[in-house]
């Protein structure tokens, strides 16, 4: 092989390697003590337990631990070593900046089959603090069941304006997201849905204009047993930093593993939040999440 062709070889191989390091959604990147974080759905993560993998990408983790990335269409693959750095700092279980929620456990011995609805997208925030809002329905295996705690979820996000996208987290401790879909505008009705069929779970966040950010994750023997609507904030300065208008999510339908659609009686164990924010259960289709109420309005 020639010089030319070695240095072509070389620079093809960088290049790839470059693009699979590049997070194609906006974020914020954070040093503590020499280590890069990046802000996830799920706080603060390592940027190595961060794979953002084209759309449509499957995800099947191994008995060794490790995790296998494939997307045939977007001629992508890619193998995660099991990382203890990862695995040790596994984020789901903490849901302190979860600050309004609606949640539902499914009925004994069955599990979940499909969750969708439509979100509202809120106007944006009148001041820009570099804060993050995490709009999202989703389900978790609360019952302990597969090889660990993960949510899956559509993800609606406000990070310098709005985009959507779906995750996964956090399998073997990787937050794992698609490609998001951008020209999310405000008072736009998009849609997000999970379903669990055939051992393999499915998660769809799907624009305005049909764009859609997909993620199929091979189930592994999980339970998908609770789900939930929530609304999650990071770097939250000032009550300007949260929108006035409000988010809805709507036409919400839950069926489960035998086949039953059911209508959840969710429950709201969080309460009022800050900033007069308020989660309002207004059937079991719909719930309102909104923030900067007037004070007569809560109730």
């Amino acid at each position: 092989m020639s010089k030319l062709s070695v240095l072509i070889c070389l620079s093809l191989v960088l290049v790839s390697l470059r693009a699979e390091s590049e997070f194609t959604f906006q974020h914020t990147i954070e040093i503590i003590e020499g280590e890069e974080y990046i802000q996830t759905p799920f706080g603060l993560m390592l940027k190595e337990c961060v794979q953002n993998v084209p759309s449509g990408t499957f995800v099947e983790e191994l008995e060794d631990g490790s995790i296998h990335l494939t997307n045939d269409q977007q001629n992508f693959a890619k193998k995660i070593l099991k990382s203890d750095r990862c695995s040790q700092r596994n984020p789901t279980q903490n849901l302190k900046e979860w600050i309004d929620n609606g949640g539902y456990w499914l009925p004994n011995g069955l599990t979940l089959r499909s969750f969708e609805g439509n979100y509202r997208v809120p106007n944006n925030p009148q001041t820009t603090n570099g804060q993050v809002l995490y709009y999202f329905i989703g389900s978790q295996n609360n019952d302990g069941s597969g090889p660990g705690l993960t949510i899956i979820q559509p993800v609606l996000t406000y990070y310098q304006g709005w985009f959507f996208q779906s995750w996964n987290c956090c399998p073997q401790g990787q937050a794992i997201n698609a490609n998001p879909v951008y020209g999310v505008n405000p008072l736009d009705t998009i849609y997000g849905s999970v379903t669990v069929q055939n051992n393999v779970v499915t998660i769809t966040s799907t624009n305005k204009a049909g764009q859609s950010s997909v993620l199929q994750v091979a189930q592994n023997n999980r339970n998908f047993n609770w789900i939930d609507a929530t609304l999650e904030v990071y770097y939250i300065s000032s009550c300007s930093n949260f929108p006035t208008d409000y988010l809805l999510y709507s036409n919400m339908k839950v069926v489960l593993s035998n086949g039953q659609q059911i209508q959840p009686a969710w429950s709201n164990d969080f309460g009022s939040s800050q900033c007069n924010g308020e989660i309002t259960i207004i059937d079991p289709s719909t719930i309102k999440i909104q923030h900067n109420l007037p004070a007569q309005e809560q109730e």
